[in-house]
């Protein structure tokens, strides 16, 4: 959970209420990442740290900007923003951000205990019924983990285990890529026996020097066997 807002007060009632019913309705561990400026806001949004809930004071100056960003790359997330009768539902009312929930300053607890109970009981409904379709579900000793496929970069068979990359933090799990390739459809491509990549991701295919350029610098090996396969997908994409 991601919780922005400059007032300590705020932020501490809310991670405790959060922790509380999470703690109430399952068994659960709630991390939760505080942010009391809107540096440390930028720095986690920007980074693609995921986060399935968030609860962002949108009366900060660019916390709007922030949000939208949040919401690029985080799509299925919970949003709740905390806003003010100062401010047009207009500039926040948008396909854009996509809020479930408001909280409308002065704070007021029962308002605010709505919010949280209700956002806690939705991201709870979607870990235990996923959306295979918009998720990836990985499950481990650490529990269990939903990341949209447009966040990740490639899977990597590494040490017996399988590696899920987002770029923010990869994530292990036991598969093999020819299990997750038969899974996962055409969006991810075999470029190598021991990676399978993100189709959406590749900025370029760097032939010769065999390798997959992907966005923000990743270089990924291709082997022979799958060249053939990487020309084709040059040429599909022009």
């Amino acid at each position: 959970m991601l919780i922005s807002s400059m007032s300590e007060k705020e932020t501490g009632y809310i991670c405790v209420r959060a922790k509380d019913m999470m703690g109430s309705m399952s068994d659960e561990m709630l991390e939760i990442h505080k942010c009391q400026t809107i540096e440390m806001l930028k720095e986690l949004v920007e980074s693609g740290e995921k986060a399935d809930l968030a609860c962002i004071d949108i009366t900060i100056p660019e916390a709007l900007e922030l949000t939208k960003l949040f919401r690029s790359k985080n799509e299925t997330a919970y949003i709740i923003l905390i806003a003010s009768l100062k401010i047009s539902p207009v500039t926040y009312m948008k396909p854009s951000i996509r809020a479930e929930s408001l909280i409308l300053k002065p704070f007021q607890s029962q308002q605010v205990d709505m919010a949280v109970k209700e956002a806690i009981q939705e991201v709870l409904k979607k870990y235990q019924n996923p959306d295979i379709d918009k998720v990836f579900v990985v499950d481990n000793q650490e529990g269990r983990v939903l990341i949209e496929y447009s966040a990740i970069y490639f899977f990597e068979a590494r040490n017996k285990k399988i590696y899920l990359n987002t770029g923010a933090r990869e994530y292990g799990f036991y598969s093999t890529i020819e299990q997750l390739q038969e899974e996962l459809g055409e969006q991810f491509i075999r470029c190598h026996r021991g990676f399978l990549v993100n189709q959406k991701k590749i900025e370029r295919v760097v032939f010769a020097k065999n390798l997959i350029v992907l966005t923000d610098g990743y270089e990924i090996p291709v082997s022979r066997t799958y060249k053939s396969i990487l020309k084709e997908f040059r040429t599909s994409v022009g």
